[in-house]
């Protein structure tokens, strides 16, 4: 009879610290799982070159100093939708004589603003390395500031819609934070800009 009795403190004792360890080691492993954004949004921004596509000889410039900023929301862990804001800079072009006087100005400024509603694919590729492509569609405001024969300065803007199509790798620093690099463009003929570009973005 004492023997039972004393068996079964025992028993409890060792159930007891069975649990104990159970929970120690669940709450440890809770602790260095890192756990995910819980609002699953995110914004972010780049900066890079800007290259333009527009017809011209060799006394335009191509590429100039541009950048975008960008936010979306997660609808899957690997899918999100997204907006993006390009701000792409200043390009000069100037015109020879024969060409000034075939188009009626000495010369141009061009600079253009873009926003893009898409989605942002990710995939992730080895540890702390992810597959970013984009795919969406892109409205694009051109403005032009034109120096006439008679040396009158004339203001233009162009509105134009075009497929937007982007790409990046983004590596991992911390469980929130990410550097980026992008290559994004729009498709649309002589009107047709890219832009290359590195960043970061955090998730909240």
């Amino acid at each position: 009879m004492n023997a039972s009795v004393t068996r079964s403190p025992l028993s409890l004792a060792s159930v007891a610290a069975a649990l104990l360890m159970s929970v120690g080691v669940s709450a440890q492993a809770q602790v260095l799982q890192p756990a995910s954004a819980p609002l699953g949004v995110y914004v972010g921004g780049t900066a890079g070159f800007g290259i333009n596509n527009w017809q011209c000889d060799a006394t335009c410039d191509r590429a100039t100093f541009s950048g975008k900023i960008f936010a979306g929301k997660r609808l899957t862990p690997g899918l999100a939708a997204e907006v993006n804001y390009f701000m792409f800079g200043k390009t000069t072009r100037t015109n020879a004589n024969a060409a000034a006087q075939a188009t009626g100005y000495a010369s141009e400024e061009r600079s253009v603003r873009a926003f893009t509603l898409n989605i942002n694919w990710e995939v992730e590729l080895i540890q702390d390395f992810t597959n970013q492509i984009r795919i969406g569609w892109g409205s694009l405001e051109q403005t032009n500031d034109r120096v006439l024969l008679n040396n009158t300065v004339v203001r233009s803007k162009q509105h134009n819609t075009a497929p937007y199509l982007g790409a990046g790798l983004a590596f991992r620093l911390t469980r929130d934070i990410k550097l980026i690099s992008t290559v994004d463009a729009f498709f649309k003929g002589h009107n047709s800009q890219y832009l290359l570009s590195v960043g970061g973005m955090a998730e909240f």
